[in-house]
């Protein structure tokens, strides 16, 4: 009986430094399957620049107001009173000297959002306009790209080959 736990134990013993001695030997190499590249650019030699994007903060004026019904499907816009808040609001304006195009965005914008419009439409050359899904879906690398390379800067879903889920638009809100 002692002879058998013995025998136990050094199999396992056995088994668990093969399988530690495995795990090092397979980590500790280097697997690779390309040989290395590298690339070298000169950002001082860029060429073929794409259209610019002019982002300026314009203040439009407000005034607080009230919606009133005034019949069964109707409504009007009236005044609260004398003492009504009035002031400027901020506002971004997001517009392309080259054509005719622009866009206001309000100020409450996520970050998020913000950054991959203007990032998207910078690389599309396509202005930035609304509803933001269906500008994603539309505004694709692939209008201006050279088609001889793949694109697909993270904004694909790979198995379906269609534009993944983008934050929702924000809502026109301001607070007194």
């Amino acid at each position: 009986m002692i002879n058998t736990v013995h025998h136990n134990i050094s199999w396992k013993y056995a088994f668990i430094m093969l399988l530690i001695a495995s795990v090092i030997i397979n980590c500790s190499r280097t697997k690779q399957a390309t040989e290395p590249r590298n690339r070298i650019t000169s950002p001082s030699d860029i060429t073929n620049f794409h259209p610019e994007i002019n982002i300026k903060i314009g203040w439009v004026p407000y005034k607080n107001q009230k919606l009133v019904q005034t019949g069964r499907n109707e409504w009007k816009i009236v005044p609260h009173g004398e003492d009504d808040k009035e002031g400027f609001v901020p506002t971004m304006v997001v517009s392309y000297p080259e054509s005719s195009e622009s866009i206001v965005l309000d100020m409450n914008i996520k970050n998020e959002l913000l950054g991959k419009l203007i990032k998207h439409s910078a690389m599309t050359m396509e202005p930035i306009r609304r509803p933001f899904v269906e500008y994603f879906e539309e505004a694709k690398c692939q209008n201006c790209h050279p088609h001889d390379v793949k694109v697909d800067f993270g904004y694909m879903d790979e198995k379906k080959h269609r534009p993944r889920p983008v934050l929702e638009e924000t809502k026109e809100s301001f607070s007194d």
